[in-house]
């Protein structure tokens, strides 16, 4: 089920997995990444159940800076305080990308990870979305153990 669309991203919930896949399609300028990211919170908002996030980069390769320090700055802390729960984010990069990545990236101090979001890395969708069903699953059991 798409919630949010625009020429540059899509928004989809994906019932099985319980989680909000964002797909972007074309590199988007800062207000429409907050827009998007806005919409992706409200729906969470509006819909408890979700606490999984997938975010596809295949089409636009890395953020740019200003976006990372804008997720890391601002919005991870904003959705933890609007949700009040841990979630969980599965990127999916392109294997170029991905590459890139291990061999390159270091987080500066700044935008260091935050203990409520847990991020997962991945080239392909179908592995991001089993990862993120296990996690669902693991939830499930371990409620229902505390419940019986």
């Amino acid at each position: 089920m798409v919630i949010f669309e625009t020429p540059c991203v899509e928004i989809s919930y994906v019932f099985q997995v319980s989680c909000l896949f964002i797909k972007w399609l074309s590199k988007p300028d800062t207000a429409s990444f907050i827009e998007a990211h806005g919409a992706a919170l409200q729906f969470s908002i509006d819909n408890p159940v979700v606490r999984s996030y997938c975010t596809d980069l295949t089409s636009i390769g890395s953020l740019t800076r200003e976006q990372e320090s804008w997720l890391s700055l601002e919005y991870y802390q904003k959705s933890y305080n609007k949700l009040k729960k841990d979630f969980f984010v599965a990127v999916i990069f392109s294997e170029e990308h991905f590459k890139a990545v291990v061999t390159n990236y270091q987080i500066p101090s700044a935008l260091s990870p935050h203990p409520y979001v847990y991020f997962n890395y991945f080239t392909d969708q179908q592995e991001a979305l089993h990862w993120l069903e296990s996690i669902e699953k693991g939830q499930d059991l371990a409620f229902l153990s505390t419940v019986s």
